[in-house]
This record gives C-alpha cells, sequence and structure tokens, in this order.
C-alpha cells in the first residue's frame, strides 16, 4: 500500500503527475486539471460507475469526490505512474509550454496531441492523459496561449495560429525519443474540431479524433449557443431572441467586413439597454469601431468556416457528438462532416451519437450547462469508444496495455 507521504507526492505535488490506480473500489483514472486562476485539482474518471468530476483528500490514502453522493477511494499501488517531460518551444506566436507524457520508459508509441477547446486551460487536461497513456499512447498537452508557459492570448487567436502551434510542436517532437512519426494523431475538442482538421492537411497524422466538433463556422456556432442560452432561461420571447441573434449578426458582420460601424454604434447603443444583452459575446466596453489591433483579434478569433478545409481532410477521423449538446449543433455539423468528406473520396470517417449526452459526452436530460446534474457520469460507450476505434485501425493494441 502507498503510504500517505508517497500518495501525497503523487497527487498534489505538482512536479508529478497522473496515472491509474488500483483503490478499493476498482480501478480509477486521477489526472490533474487547471484553468488559471482556479487552483489545480485533481480530475478522476470511474469506469465502473462512470462518475468523473474533482477528488478533494481524505485522510490517510484516501480521497473523496466533491459532488454527492460521496465516492471515497482507497489508493493502494499505481497500475501506470506517468512521467513528464517538460519543455518550451518558440514559434511565429511566442514560447509555448509543452509536456510529453509518457509510461515508466519512453519508447516508440503512437502518440497523439490533445488541443483545447475555447478556454484558458493549462497542459493539465485531466484524466484524459493517463487514459490514453494506459491505452498504449504516449500523450502531448500545452499550455494554451497566454496561460502556464505560453505567450499570448488565447481569447485572440485563430484555428490557424492555433494549428501552427500543433505543428510546430509536431515538428520538435521528430528528434524525441520515443516519438513515432508514422503513428501521431490529434484530438480536438470542442472548439480544437476546427483546430484538428487544418492540422491534418498540413502534417501527415495518421488519425484525427473529434470530440464535440462544430463543422459550421464559428459564426453560426456562436449563434446557435446564444440562442441555446436565451432559451435556457425561459425568459426571454421568440421576437427578443430574434432580435438578439439579429444584433449579433450585425457585429459579426461589421467585424468580417470592417464597415457599417455607424450602423454597429446605434446598434450597439440601443442593444445595451435589452435584458438579454448580458448573454451577447460583444465586450460591454468595445469600442466603435474597434482599434486596429482588437479588430484583427476579434477577426482571428471569430471568422472561420471550416468548410474548405474539411472538404480536403484525408485522414481517418472518429467524431464523437452527443444528442443533446447545446454548444454544438449536432446533427446539423455531424451531416455536415459526412457531407464534406464524401465531397473530398474520404471514406475513413467515423461518426457516433451518443443519446442524451451534452457537450462534454456526460449524461444529461437538457444538455443545457447550468443544469444541475450530480453526480456527473459519462454516457454509456464514452470515452472506451475512442479506444476501440484505435483497435480497430490498429494504432494501439487489442489487449489491455497496462496488466490488472
Amino acid at each position: 500500500m502507498f503510504t500517505q507521504a508517497f500518495l501525497g507526492l503523487v497527487l498534489q505535488s505538482p512536479s508529478l503527475v497522473p496515472g491509474l490506480y488500483a483503490t478499493d473500489r476498482g480501478q480509477i483514472y486521477a489526472g490533474f486539471e487547471a484553468e488559471p486562476p482556479d487552483r489545480r485539482t485533481i480530475q478522476y474518471f470511474d469506469p465502473k460507475t462512470r462518475r468523473t468530476g474533482t477528488l478533494q483528500p481524505a485522510s490517510g490514502t484516501s480521497y473523496e469526490t466533491i459532488d454527492t453522493p460521496t465516492l471515497k477511494f482507497t489508493f493502494f499501488r499505481p497500475l501506470a505512474a506517468l512521467k513528464e517531460h517538460r519543455f518550451t518551444i518558440s514559434d511565429g506566436g511566442g514560447t509555448l509550454g509543452v509536456s510529453l507524457w509518457h509510461l515508466s520508459s519512453l519508447v516508440k508509441r503512437p502518440t497523439i496531441v490533445l488541443v483545447h477547446g475555447a478556454d484558458d486551460e493549462t497542459r493539465d487536461m485531466g484524466f484524459i492523459i493517463p487514459y490514453f497513456a494506459a491505452h498504449g499512447l504516449n500523450v502531448v498537452t500545452y499550455d494554451q496561449r497566454g496561460t502556464g508557459q505560453s505567450a499570448g492570448d488565447w481569447r485572440y487567436t485563430s484555428p490557424q495560429s492555433k494549428a501552427n502551434d500543433v505543428i510546430a510542436i509536431l515538428e520538435s517532437l521528430k528528434h524525441q525519443a520515443g516519438f513515432d512519426p508514422s503513428r501521431v494523431g490529434v484530438w480536438g475538442f470542442s472548439n480544437g474540431g476546427w483546430v484538428a482538421p487544418i492540422v491534418a492537411t498540413r502534417y501527415p497524422i495518421a488519425f484525427l479524433i473529434l470530440k464535440s466538433p462544430a463543422a459550421e463556422s464559428i459564426v453560426q456556432n456562436v449563434l446557435y449557443e446564444i440562442e441555446g442560452t436565451l432559451r435556457e432561461h425561459a425568459e426571454f420571447s421568440d421576437a427578443q431572441i430574434a432580435a438578439a441573434l439579429d444584433f449579433e449578426r450585425l457585429m459579426f458582420r461589421s467585424v468580417s467586413l470592417d464597415q457599417n460601424w455607424q450602423d454597429a454604434s446605434a446598434a450597439l447603443a440601443a442593444a445595451r439597454t435589452e435584458p438579454w444583452f448580458s448573454y451577447m459575446r460583444i465586450p460591454p466596453e468595445l469600442p466603435i469601431p474597434p482599434p486596429p489591433p482588437v479588430l484583427a483579434g476579434l477577426r482571428a478569433a471569430l471568422i472561420y468556416d471550416p468548410t474548405a478545409v474539411l472538404k480536403v481532410v484525408r485522414t481517418p477521423t472518429l467524431a464523437l457528438f452527443g444528442t443533446l449538446d447545446k454548444n454544438v449543433d449536432a446533427p446539423d455539423s455531424s451531416a455536415r462532416l459526412r457531407g464534406d468528406f464524401q465531397a473530398n473520396g474520404n471514406r475513413h470517417l467515423t461518426v457516433r451519437v451518443f443519446p442524451d449526452a451534452d457537450h462534454t459526452l456526460s449524461a444529461t436530460t437538457t444538455g443545457y450547462e447550468d443544469e444541475p446534474l450530480q453526480p456527473r457520469r459519462f454516457v454509456s460507450g464514452y470515452p472506451e469508444a475512442v479506444i476501440e476505434w484505435l483497435k480497430v485501425r490498429g494504432i494501439v493494441p487489442r489487449t489491455p496495455y497496462v496488466k490488472n
């Protein structure tokens, strides 16, 4: 059994890393998760109950869930203790902080790069790191722009610039022990689903995994999210929702074309008096017209349509959707993805749609982020579907990589 001191080092010291652990309740995956300025937390996934969330110290070698009903896990031994190789690179966006995660011996295994969604997440991306590593993959993560050791600002980066970062990371790994350039893939969650396909068109990756990706433009996706949010709160009429979406479209057109700023200014002044304005994606104090650097940042972050890229992706791809996703129009995006791949003759697309799943593929009854579901559980089949797909493609072993 672990001593208390050793367990504390494994799960609390920022210098050490996640793993797959044997506990009195069976195996669980535990990893760090961090979105500044929040403190670093321990995220877990329990395959038996399908629960996921945050663990906190209880007593001795035990940790317990912060949501209810409370589960307590007593840790016995690591089945897969990960190591982390931290380094920095420099590309056109400045310094980028990167980690290569691997099992005890760094040998040539398939490698997967994890691409962030739209948030300020660091390289600590939770249980999914040890989950992939325990199934035979080396894992690469990086600090989102403006977090950790990475320069810049994640709020004003384009899908293209994010793809540049991933490609720069892949180029830097070519001389790393354990890196097999013929078996490298990219995972993109949410907004990362715009980034990962760009990488696939510019770097010879072997596989592509898209979790809750939007195959629509960023503008279309934002409008979908806004409408869902306004309907969630059930305090706005159809006419108010239509007015809010018209306002947002006008602002997007002005940003995209850099024109009609007089109309945009008048619309913004009127919108500030509306009860729905706080739900819009326009900064309240945005000067009209925005100064050139601000306008450039807004255009980078908001003006992108993935259609042209998706129509030239030749990489085998797995796309995962939830039927109740309120952040991405899953029926429309899955249909667009199928159509774009069919248009380019790529027959290597697998689409999995999970019933009663939200944006993170957690079980839900409404899909709304504010829904107070406790405890949080992944739907049946996720994340196992990812490993099964990789097995079929010969990327990871068919037998368990980590023995019980």
